[in-house]
């Protein structure tokens, strides 16, 4: 099922990922009910070519991906979504000139300037067929535009309002340091700034997601569409020391 499919009918499940390398990770997330895998192109350790096999598995078993580019590039953002993926996210956007630069894109004419290519993307399928592939990419790709500052806050309502713009995500944890507060992502101000980005989301009829823990997403679920909580490094880390805690139990009894 397409992640704009799923988003259409409920939220979508997904997890962060930035380190996790195999192939079997697909497998993994599809048998426990995630939605969508995140991986990490700004802050995580991922390769195209790494990418394009984990995306391509995920395609073949019906996980879609998202990838956050590290950069507002068109060699980023086309190679991105040329190797599988269904979304595409820019970190750190803050104007309508950059949004109209993202849609442009992502996404092929007539919504876009996206230069056409077979691959991936097209489950390595005949060649041909552009039209037909075109639109059928045009349709499945969820466009996301990342908002992390104060002034792309400010200009929400024009991010939001571009063609080919699908969704906003906020990142809080550089949103707080953009307002000067490092540490507190469940402060007043910066909860004030996140509505603001839900409510243009609404506005626009775009959907709304937020990078964050469990306690942003239960204070704005009224909202949230797409989920992104768990980071694989925290799973890893928690798990291994819940393991650890076990061991440590035997000599408790």
């Amino acid at each position: 099922m397409e992640l704009k499919d799923i988003l259409k009918e409920r939220r979508a499940k997904g997890m962060l990922m930035k380190i996790i390398t195999n192939p079997a990770l697909p497998l993994l997330a599809k048998d426990a009910g995630l939605d969508f895998l995140f991986y990490d192109c700004e802050h995580g350790d991922y390769s195209y070519t790494q990418l394009h096999d984990l995306m391509l598995m995920g395609n073949a078993i019906g996980l879609p991906s998202v990838v956050r580019a590290a950069q507002l590039q068109r060699r980023d953002v086309s190679q991105i979504l040329d190797f599988g993926a269904s979304g595409v996210m820019v970190p750190m956007m803050e104007t309508r000139e950059q949004a109209e630069q993202l849609a442009g894109w992502s996404k092929y004419p007539p919504i876009g300037i996206r230069s056409y290519s077979g691959g991936a993307n097209t489950n390595y399928g005949p060649s041909g067929h552009h039209a037909v592939n075109m639109q059928t990419m045009n349709a499945r790709t969820l466009t996301i535009a990342q908002i992390e500052t104060r002034r792309g806050v400010e200009n929400a309502d024009e991010i939001l309002s571009v063609k080919g713009i699908d969704a906003a995500i906020v990142g809080p944890a550089d949103l707080g340091i953009s307002i000067g507060n490092p540490d507190d992502v469940m402060a007043a101000e910066e909860l004030e700034l996140i509505q603001k980005v839900a409510d243009s989301c609404q506005r626009h009829g775009k959907y709304f997601g937020i990078i964050g823990g469990m306690n942003l997403q239960t204070h704005f679920k009224a909202d949230v569409r797409l989920l992104i909580s768990g980071i694989d490094t925290h799973i890893l880390s928690s798990g291994m020391k819940a393991l650890v805690r076990d061991y440590d139990s035997l000599d408790q009894k």
